[in-house]
């Protein structure tokens, strides 16, 4: 396990550790014995604890965005634009490993120093103006209910992110049922009806 492989082995192990006991309870110790190897072999990595959490952070922010930027490129219009991004990012909660990574980019994210919390607030920025500008989109053609834009990106997003605290995998809906029903429930309120 050299170089790359040995990194991706400490994000790994890591996410499951943060996870589980939270960034907090989360020791390195406890890391060190996930991965196997000494926590030396682990600083030669990371400086520290809260660089792996920042590598989390990061990375899971950098497949959200990129998932939604891939909705933006490939459906012109923006009603199903806007579906096909909150479906792409509710299937990335579908996923397992993504689903803990995307609970520790929301939840831990306050556990950053200032200067990494800022990198990756830009991100959550970026994931937020990504819905605002197409719920905007939508707006200019008047095909929204008078909801502030606003207040209905925070709203879409905020439905979502719970999503990932209570689906599970062997629940009584698969994830494309849930991702069609709160569409749903989410296009009802914010468009307007014909």
């Amino acid at each position: 396990m050299k170089g790359k492989g040995t990194k991706e082995k400490i994000i790994e192990e890591a996410i499951e550790l943060f996870y589980e006991h939270g960034f907090t309870k989360a020791s390195t110790r406890q890391l060190v014995g996930k991965v196997g190897m000494t926590s030396s072999a682990i600083y030669n990595h990371f400086s520290n604890k809260e660089e792996i959490l920042f590598n989390i952070i990061k990375n899971a922010g950098d497949k959200v965005l990129t998932s939604l930027n891939n909705a933006i490129e490939k459906y012109d219009d923006p009603v199903e634009c806007l579906r096909q991004m909150i479906s792409s990012m509710l299937y990335l909660f579908s996923d397992g490993g993504m689903r803990k990574e995307i609970a520790i980019f929301i939840d831990e994210l306050y556990q950053l120093p200032e200067d990494l919390r800022e990198l990756c607030n830009r991100q959550h920025r970026e994931v937020f103006k990504l819905f605002h500008d197409k719920i905007c989109e939508i707006g200019a053609v008047n095909k929204i209910n008078s909801i502030d834009h606003t207040v209905a990106a925070f709203g879409v997003l905020g439905a979502m992110l719970w999503v990932y605290h209570w689906f599970r995998d062997n629940g009584r809906l698969p994830m494309q049922n849930i991702s069609d029903e709160l569409t749903k429930l989410l296009f009802d309120g914010l468009m307007k009806r014909k």
